[in-house]
């Protein structure tokens, strides 16, 4: 018996696609990601900060700015509006409807209970969904106009959306509603745009 032959198999392994040998370059690949790991497969073995490069993996087309614009916005501000208003709504007219029905009892009360709460909900959900739509929508306008998206519109929107929806209230009524729109808007530019308006305080 050869036993150079013997030295030789022992040192191959057995594979379905047939031996091969341990000790070639080609098959010596790493299966361990790091020290200390359990083992993984050959194709597992990169470096994790290829996943995580930092910076935007979007593919916009060419000239598309990364962030929404407020056309986009538009859908989910008066969604969340007629939402919050709905709950704030609610919560306003159950302690109202508390308060006011503490002679009643049993059913009568209850019933007067869900009437307070449907009903001022139902109303304060529909105002403050009003108040979104015209703000978005003189909001894109404005941003469309100017040709640039920046808190300049949203202050501007803010204090339009008030003379507007408080126009049907008299000159008076509509010169407090912008005021309004506007003390609420420069509040929100304030404060979600505090770093990029820190260099002109």
């Amino acid at each position: 018996m050869d036993l150079n032959n013997t030295k030789d198999s022992n040192k191959r392994g057995f594979s379905l696609f047939g031996n091969y040998n341990l000790h070639e370059p080609v098959t010596n690949v790493p299966t361990y990601s790091t020290p200390g790991t359990n083992a993984l497969s050959p194709y597992l073995n990169f470096d994790p900060k290829l996943l995580n490069p930092g910076e935007s993996q979007f593919i916009l087309p060419e000239g598309q700015k990364e962030k929404r614009g407020r056309l986009e916005l538009m859908f989910f501000t008066i969604g969340g509006s007629v939402i919050a208003g709905s709950v704030i709504g609610s919560a306003s007219g159950l302690y109202r409807a508390l308060r006011e029905t503490r002679d009643l009892t049993g059913s009568v009360r209850t019933s007067s209970i869900i009437n307070y709460v449907s009903r001022q909900g139902a109303t304060t959900a529909s105002a403050m969904g009003s108040i979104a739509l015209i703000y978005s929508l003189l909001g894109t306008g404005v941003s469309w106009v100017r040709g640039v998206d920046d808190e300049l519109n949203t202050v501007a929107s803010g204090g339009l959306t008030g003379l507007l929806y408080r126009s049907t209230a008299g000159w008076k009524g509509a010169l407090r509603g912008s005021l309004y729109g506007l003390g609420i808007s420069s509040l929100y530019v304030l404060v979600t745009s505090r770093e990029r308006l820190r260099p002109y305080v």
